[in-house]
């Protein structure tokens, strides 16, 4: 594979490639990869303030990433992000953040933005829906955020099973598959901003989950017994 180069912190204003950097930058003052093609996995530190962050993201196709990646400098020299086209997805690497405030707008607009994908795939369903789960996981380095539908057929069904009184309320008795935004651009995002993942991860859920209620739920055909569940799994 061609030298994935590290990428320095400041440099000229503008957007570049991973030919356009040497060698020879200084590792404490650059964002340095580690590509394993066995796996297609990328392990990276990030600048958190004065602290520095590992990043592992996994089946990342090696021409890809040598072919797409862009770090992006703004007119002070400062490193804004760095991106790559991987599978066809613009995926994010890493995202500077001016302060906190910054970042909790930047959370905020992309929890909307990921929360309004999640939507549009719900609102699919012409099924008459008797539960919508909210799942999430955190555990600061990995996280997930993910919608079920259960269908009345299908909550008919479980009841049917009867393996506890509450079983119509676990979205793990529902045979739908998960419904997800972009999961990996919200990782990047909260682990790229100041505090703990795990906060942030559930300042940008909050968001999500209220957005779904508010703009999903009226347009779903229900059952009177309707249920929106948001949990927490582990």
């Amino acid at each position: 594979m061609p030298d994935l180069h590290s990428i320095p912190l400041i440099y000229p204003e503008g957007v570049y490639s991973v030919v356009d950097f040497s060698g020879d930058a200084d590792s404490d003052n650059a964002i340095c990869f580690d590509y394993d093609a066995h796996y297609q996995m990328l392990t990276y530190d990030i600048p958190v303030r004065k602290d520095w962050r590992e990043m592992t993201l996994y089946n990342v196709p090696e021409d890809d990433l040598i072919r797409t990646l862009r770090a992006v400098y703004g007119k002070d020299g400062t490193l804004q992000k760095i991106t790559a086209v991987l599978k066809g997805h613009e995926t994010l690497l890493y995202i500077r953040y001016e302060n906190e405030k910054h970042a909790k707008a930047e959370i905020r607009r992309f929890a909307i933005q990921n929360a309004n994908a999640i939507i549009d795939q719900i609102l699919q369903c012409t099924d008459i829906v008797a539960r919508l789960f909210i799942e999430y996981y955190c555990d600061s380095d990995n996280m997930d955020y993910h919608a079920v539908i259960g269908t009345a057929n299908q909550m008919e069904a479980v009841r049917q099973k009867g393996h506890y009184e509450d079983s119509c309320d676990y979205a793990g008795n529902y045979p739908s598959e998960n419904i997800e935004g972009d999961n990996r651009m919200l990782i990047t995002m909260i682990r790229c901003a100041e505090g703990h993942p795990c906060e942030n991860f559930r300042y940008a859920v909050e968001i999500m989950s209220k957005h779904i209620e508010k703009h999903a739920l009226s347009a779903l055909h229900k059952t009177e017994d309707f249920r929106y569940i948001c949990a927490e799994y582990d």
